[in-house]
This record gives C-alpha cells, sequence and structure tokens, in this order.
C-alpha cells in the first residue's frame, strides 16, 4: 500500500469510527432528532391567504417538521403536496374530538379508520386532541364550551368531566395504537384550575393508560397557569411525548382562563435550558414553537427570532 492509500484508508477509519459519537449527538439534541418545528396554528391567516407561500416561508427559516392544527380546507392529499414542496414533514396532527364540536376540523375521531387514512396521507404518527371538547352526546351531560373558561366567571369543567375525557383518550388510542398511531393531549391553563386536591390535568395523566395515551405539553400555557413545566415534567416522567416551546411576556397574570401575554422564545420569563433538558431527559421528541396573537409584526419575523434564540442553545451547550 502507497503513501496515498494509507492516508486514504486512515482518513476513511477515523470517519467510520466518528460516525457513533456524531449519531450521538445528533440524538442528544436539545431539540429533538428534526430541531425545533412549528405549529402551524401560528401561520393559519399566512397559511389562508397563501398556502404555499407560508410553508415555503417557514421552511426557509430552517424548519423541517411541522404539527398541524388544521387541513385549512384542503384534503390530507393535498395538504401533504403542500408539505412536500416545501420540503417539509408532518409529525404531528390536532385532532377534534367529533365532527359536531364547534370549529372541529375535518380530522376528528369519528370514524378512526378515516382519520388513520388521513394520518397516514399526511405522515403523521400523533393524533393530538388540541384542547378540552365535548362531542354532542347525552353521556357529557350539559353543554359546556370550553372556550368559556376565557370568562372568569364561566362555569368549571368538572372532575367527573375530566374522568370522563381521560375514558374518551383510552378508547380512541386503543383504537389508533393498532394501526402505530399515538393519541395525545394538549393542555391549556384550564385544566390546571384546582379541583379538590388536583388538577383536571392530573386527572387526565393519572386516568390514562400511559401504553397507549401520550401528552404534549403547552410550556407557556402551564407556565400562564403559575405551574414550572420542569415539575411536571420530573413528576410524570416518560408521559409528555411532544411540546409546544412557547414563551409568555412578563406581566402574565396568573390564571386558568386563556389569558397570557405572548412573546417570542427567550424573550419572555421562562427558563428553557433548564425546561428543554428537563424535557429531553424525560421522553420529550418532538418541538414545536409556537406562539400566540397578537404579533409586533410579522409572524415569521417571529418565528425567526424564537428560533434564532434555540439555536444559541444548542451551539451554546
Amino acid at each position: 500500500m502507497n503513501r496515498r492509500d494509507l492516508l486514504k484508508s486512515s482518513a476513511l477509519l477515523m470517519l467510520a469510527a466518528g460516525m457513533p459519537a456524531m449519531a450521538r449527538r445528533k440524538s442528544t439534541s436539545l431539540l429533538g432528532e428534526d430541531g425545533a418545528g412549528v405549529q402551524l396554528y401560528m401561520f393559519d391567516p399566512d397559511l389562508n391567504r397563501d398556502f404555499d407561500g407560508a410553508l415555503a416561508s417557514i421552511a426557509g427559516a430552517g424548519v423541517r417538521s411541522v404539527e398541524l392544527a388544521s387541513l385549512h380546507r384542503r384534503s390530507a392529499a393535498e395538504f401533504r403536496a403542500g408539505l412536500d414542496r416545501a420540503g417539509l414533514k408532518c409529525r404531528s396532527a390536532h385532532v377534534a374530538a367529533s365532527s359536531s364540536v364547534p370549529g372541529a376540523s375535518a380530522l376528528n375521531f369519528d370514524d378512526l379508520d378515516k382519520l388513520v387514512e388521513q394520518l397516514n396521507i399526511l405522515g403523521s404518527r400523533n393524533a393530538v386532541l388540541p384542547l378540552f371538547q365535548f362531542p354532542k352526546d347525552p353521556v357529557w351531560g350539559p353543554p359546556v364550551s370550553f372556550m368559556s373558561l376565557m370568562k372568569p366567571d364561566g362555569p368549571p369543567i368538572t372532575a367527573d368531566r375530566y374522568e370522563r375525557m381521560a375514558d374518551f383518550l383510552n378508547e380512541k388510542g386503543a383504537g389508533l395504537k393498532k394501526h402505530g398511531i399515538r393519541i395525545g393531549y394538549h393542555n391549556h391553563n384550564g385544566e390546571l384550575a384546582p379541583l379538590g386536591d388536583k388538577t383536571g390535568l392530573q386527572i387526565l395523566l393519572e386516568r390514562t393508560d400511559p401504553s397507549i395515551v401520550d401528552f404534549e405539553m403547552d410550556a407557556g400555557w402551564l407556565a400562564a397557569a403559575g405551574q414550572d413545566p420542569v415539575v411536571w415534567l420530573k413528576r410524570y416522567r416518560g408521559r409528555f411525548t411532544q411540546m409546544h416551546v412557547k414563551d409568555i411576556a412578563a406581566g402574565t397574570e396568573v390564571n386558568y382562563h386563556m389569558r397570557q401575554k405572548p412573546t417570542e422564545v427567550g424573550s419572555g420569563t421562562m427558563d428553557w435550558p433548564a425546561i428543554l433538558k428537563a424535557a429531553r431527559g424525560a421522553g420529550v421528541r418532538n418541538f414545536f414553537v409556537e406562539q400566540e396573537p397578537p404579533f409586533p409584526g410579522a409572524r415569521i419575523d417571529s418565528l425567526n427570532k424564537s428560533l434564532s434564540f434555540l439555536r444559541t442553545l444548542e451551539t451554546g451547550r
């Protein structure tokens, strides 16, 4: 073997030896395998105005994965085609409890076979109930709107309703698990209102089957309820598999009524290095940046600001 061949062989051996280490660094990223994704609810008006343009701008910010909030009056195949054109992957989708829920998405749990077909087309393995919803069914009792929680004097959601929702998640999740799809539940701050010695979120976590039901932590809404995401991640290790990376501004008063002062990630009051470290250790694998309106300017500018901050955490470790 001449000197040139020897050097080439040595270089290949060094590269091969380094590959496991590089793989480990990738797998232990603070923000998962995909890096920071985006919950598309943040871009609802942009998607309604210019669907392809909005997806292209999101991908142009360096995003690789998204979570759907709706199909924007498109079929699953049409939506998937738009994602493919932009080079984006759908890792998760928010799914309405029922088509009978006001404002329900075309993605809902009424017909599991149809839902499985839609999710397979989209490429999502996660079906997340986005908030506490009441299907039109006598078993749920008198109608109560989740959005009534925005009113301080609105009727509370009772413990027995949370128990019934947990049973709903177990039932639907068992059906989806057969197809390799995980069901999940996404919190706001209403689920953190005290109900005796527990909260609604605790009831959901403790009554659902961990082998079937996952949870998606909205860290911003948890903080708006005066809760520390790190505490919940450690207390319920393994239950939260996805996260909405959402910050809140100083001056947000503790409440359970869908109120917060939104801001870009890193510009608010939350300890993101601690939260993300705890999240990765507790089993969170998909991270989606999200910000509530109103926005100070273009939504893509706010996303870029959040992503820039999160990248400094990655490079600074």
